[in-house]
């Protein structure tokens, strides 16, 4: 079975400093602690954007519906004829 190797005294290993350890400590308390992000402030939309955008909103759904409908009956045949 190994032997445990004794711990060497003080004076052989060479005492630290107290001010490497408070500078020690200091890097590694800044490394945890992280900044939070702000959220970014938006620009307001103008009347003219927000109406541009209301716009094409309705005008994408009328189109999007047209191209359904062709899809399932397409132009030309009816169901009345």
């Amino acid at each position: 079975m190994a032997k445990k190797a004794r711990k060497k005294s003080a004076a052989k290993r060479g005492k630290k400093s107290k001010t490497a350890k408070k500078k020690k400590a200091a890097k590694r308390v800044s490394k945890r602690k992280t900044k939070r992000k702000t959220k970014s402030a938006r620009k307001p939309k103008t009347i003219g954007e927000r109406l541009s955008s209301g716009y094409h909103t309705v005008v994408d759904t009328v189109k999007g519906t047209d191209r359904l409908r062709n899809k399932l009956e397409p132009p030309g045949t009816s169901e009345t004829e």
